[in-house]
């Protein structure tokens, strides 16, 4: 025990000293807090200065109509980042307009125009031409502009009033509420579908990330012949263990770090956008179940990669066959959106109760809409006892492999350290 505790203490102090432990430290939060705010920032943006359109129509009522909807967009509200158009209205669709207004297109005096043929009415085809068209937003403004004026129009000829349109074509607000224990609880919608892919996201990058670490550290050791010196004092059980609970520790201290950054960081801005934030109903038990669920997935898959980093003899070796702990992650990745969305079927359940899916599925169910309490403590130990029997077998691998030099790791090879060690 006491060779295991100075190798995690070597292996911590080692890591955390280093630059890009700090580097990375401070600039992913930067980075995240970054993307965050970034968008939020240009969307209350305004487009600079005035787009002079043109709207080319026969019909001069349904020309007033697209009017005053596009005029009505460019005035909305503070977050739209659409600009203000200035529109003038054509009445003669015709092949001799279009060539004028193209050349006022090229000349500048005109940014772009809408054809509104008599055809292009009744097809539902109609064409946006401008000196540039890259703008998605300005397209789905337009596309909206167009939609509500022909509606607008079509209620019109059939009799019914201005203001009558307005409120048939008015849109509903869906408020999602879930029942829990017999009380009405909000939520839900796409906030909660949202809010389960980021923490999921977050657990399997971390997974991925300090797995990787833990083989690095054993095939550096491995490659400079330290393993040898090492292997004179402390047995190969010990120097494993180490290992893992060392880098472990490094990814947890890490994420804590993150995790206050990231809260002092965007303190003011969940605050602003505490209404919106209020639709994420999670449950009380995703916070300890995070921390539950990344212990003993970090432990398991670098388990896994501990032994990889003792089977290969260089880092190409190691990406050859790192597909092969990959891919159990990549599995629940797949299978995340339709957990998401029905997270007490049978199917979902039975994945969940898979070992090395559970870190990642069964904490989707508990983020979601959490599950029996029974079927969280099957799945964690099973786990547990999964965990034992793969520790058990990578030691054998790994007692063996790493003093195994120049020699590529096959099947019959790897049986046969697992026979032998």
């Amino acid at each position: 025990m006491r060779n295991t505790w100075l190798i995690i203490r070597r292996e911590y102090l080692e890591r955390v000293r280093t630059k890009s432990f700090i580097v990375s430290t401070l600039l992913l939060p930067a980075l995240m807090i970054a993307l965050m705010v970034l968008p939020g920032k240009l969307e209350m943006l305004k487009a600079s200065g005035t787009k002079r359109l043109a709207v080319v129509c026969d019909h001069a009522d349904f020309a007033r109509a697209v009017q005053s909807q596009l005029a009505r967009k460019g005035k909305s509200e503070k977050l739209d980042s659409s600009p203000r158009y200035q529109v003038e209205i054509v009445s003669t669709p015709d092949e001799a307009t279009r060539a004028a207004l193209n050349d006022r297109i090229g000349a500048g005096t005109l940014d772009g125009y809408v054809w509104l043929s008599g055809d292009a009415l009744v097809s539902r085809r109609i064409s946006y031409v401008a000196r540039e068209t890259s703008d998605f937003i300005e397209a789905e403004t337009m596309q909206g502009a167009l939609t509500t004026a022909l509606l607008r129009q079509e209620l019109r000829s059939r009799g019914v009033a201005a203001e009558d349109a307005d409120k048939l074509m008015k849109g509903v607000d869906l408020d999602t509420v879930s029942i829990k224990g017999g009380q009405e609880k909000k939520g839900g919608g796409p906030l909660q579908f949202i809010s389960a892919i980021v923490l999921v996201m977050m657990l399997y990058v971390t997974l991925i990330l300090y797995g990787v670490a833990v083989m690095r550290s054993v095939l550096e050791e491995k490659t400079s012949r330290v393993m040898e010196v090492v292997l004179s004092s402390a047995t190969a059980r010990e120097l494993m263990a180490g290992k893992i609970l060392g880098v472990g520790a490094v990814g947890l201290t890490q994420i804590a770090l993150w995790v206050v950054i990231g809260l002092v960081g965007t303190t003011p801005g969940l605050l602003a956008a505490r209404s919106q934030l209020s639709g994420i109903n999670l449950s009380p038990a995703a916070l300890p179940a995070f921390a539950v669920f990344f212990v003993l997935g970090f432990l398991l898959y670098s388990a896994l990669y501990a032994a990889l980093g003792a089977m290969v003899n260089s880092e190409q070796e190691a990406q050859q066959w790192q597909f092969l702990v990959v891919m159990p992650i990549i599995i629940p990745i797949v299978m995340m959106t339709y957990v998401i969305r029905q997270p007490n079927v049978p199917l979902s359940m039975w994945l969940s109760l898979v070992p090395f899916f559970a870190p990642i599925l069964m904490y989707i169910r508990v983020v979601v809409q959490t599950p029996p309490m029974w079927q969280i403590g099957v799945c964690i130990a099973l786990l547990l006892l999964t965990l034992w029997g793969v520790v058990a077998l990578c030691s054998r691998i790994y007692r063996v492999g790493i003093l195994m030099y120049g020699k590529k790791p096959t099947l019959p090879e790897i049986v046969k350290w697992v026979r032998y060690a």
